[in-house]
């Protein structure tokens, strides 16, 4: 596509949409190339099976090939080769394309953020300085998600206070554990709350921080554990296709939210909420159906410890859709969870781009899944619910 077509296809679409422009993204990625992985992981041979995917597969035939199509067909081209996966510059271009205003980007990782170690801190700091490099990069429209290791409290506050100063926007840390060997809702954690509430930097929670299923359950524990998996019926990797089994295996996307659920229902429940008063939470990649199930069992369990004296300034309900927003997936029921359960206000879109999974039409077919709630949730949906997590656009 020349420049000229795609600025007119670009006007186009500004014209038939109300929201190109204005779209909140709450969960996009970026890849590292076999250098980077090097530079920022310490490895060079071996590692995850991503990296060594992508060294097979960077610039290759097939990588090229598809990198000289990916502006004009944006949404086809997926992984490591669409545009803006490797490069800020062009990431931002992308998103004029998309009609999206801003989005949170997650970079590529190994366990740097679930392993306790010195070397895993270490590699947390790394990361995290490549991310705010290219989100500095991005002319604010780049929301680079950075990572905190949470196995030393200790170290934990010391690098969130270095990246906040150093203009991290939101911050992701793991659950497959307890924190520092207790819980989040730990008076040991609320100097942490307090800054990331001080500063409007959204604590995140993301598929990954809970473990994978490829990894070694000694040195880097998943929740659940990985053997609950272990069974030739519940494993499904297409080939040639980095986290596949994550992705549409019939087992892990299905069990994989319980983890971010007892995070949710510690910080909840431990008051944490009520305590830090402008702490963003955002849930995303985990899917969204076991949420209300979640929040309605919270409610019922706050209504009967009331009549044994034990009170919440608020419902677990209210908490949850002041504090908390998450990211379903397309196929995902959506108007159904409302009906069911309420909070309207915590489901935020996302495009999951460049991920296969997030499909080739990410806004179409979240307006078509939407549609039974009306046009003016769409506005809700694709731009007010995301700004909990976005609080400059506020």
């Amino acid at each position: 596509m020349s420049e000229h077509s795609t600025i007119a296809a670009v006007g186009g679409a500004r014209e038939a949409d109300p929201f190109f422009g204005k779209y909140l993204c709450t969960d996009g990625h970026i890849y590292f190339t076999p250098e980077l992985y090097k530079e920022v992981m310490g490895t060079d041979e071996g590692g995850s099976f991503v990296m060594d995917f992508v060294r097979r597969y960077y610039n290759s035939e097939k990588d090229k090939a598809e990198r000289a199509r990916n502006r004009e067909a944006l949404w086809e081209v997926k992984g490591i080769s669409a545009m803006g996966a490797v490069i800020p510059e062009e990431r931002v271009e992308a998103l004029d394309l998309m009609g999206v205003r801003s989005q949170l980007l997650f970079p590529p990782g190994g366990g740097e953020f679930r392993f306790n170690s010195e070397q895993a801190r270490h590699r947390t700091s790394l990361l995290n300085d490549y991310a705010l490099d290219f989100q500095r990069r991005g002319k604010g429209r780049l929301k680079v998600v950075c990572q905190l290791n949470m196995h030393d409290p200790a170290w934990a506050l010391a690098e969130a206070e270095r990246i906040i100063k150093a203009g991290a926007r939101a911050i992701q840390i793991p659950t497959a554990v307890p924190p520092g060997g207790v819980s989040p809702a730990h008076s040991t954690w609320d100097p942490l709350w307090a800054l990331m509430a001080e500063a409007d930097v959204p604590v995140i929670l993301h598929l990954g921080g809970a473990g994978l299923l490829h990894g070694d359950e000694a040195t880097d524990p998943a929740y659940p554990a990985r053997a609950w998996g272990n069974a030739e019926a519940l494993r499904k990797a297409p080939p040639e296709r980095a986290g596949g089994d994550e992705a549409i295996s019939p087992y892990f996307i299905l069990v994989t939210h319980q983890s971010p659920e007892v995070f949710l229902t510690t910080m909840v429940m431990g008051g944490v909420f009520e305590r830090h008063e402008n702490l963003r939470m955002g849930i995303l990649e985990y899917g969204t159906m076991w949420i209300g199930p979640a929040v309605e069992r919270m409610d019922s369990w706050v209504d009967f410890m009331a009549k044994v004296g034990n009170h919440y300034k608020m419902k677990p309900s209210e908490t949850v859709r002041k504090h908390v927003r998450v990211g379903p997936f397309w196929h995902e029921d959506i108007p159904t969870a409302i009906d069911r359960y309420g909070m309207k206000e915590i489901y935020c879109f996302s495009t999951d781009y460049p991920h296969l999974e997030g499909s080739k039409d990410p806004i179409g077919r979240f307006k078509k899944k939407i549609e039974p709630l009306g046009e003016a949730y769409q506005q809700e949906f694709f731009v007010e619910n995301a700004k909990l997590l976005f609080p400059e656009f506020a």
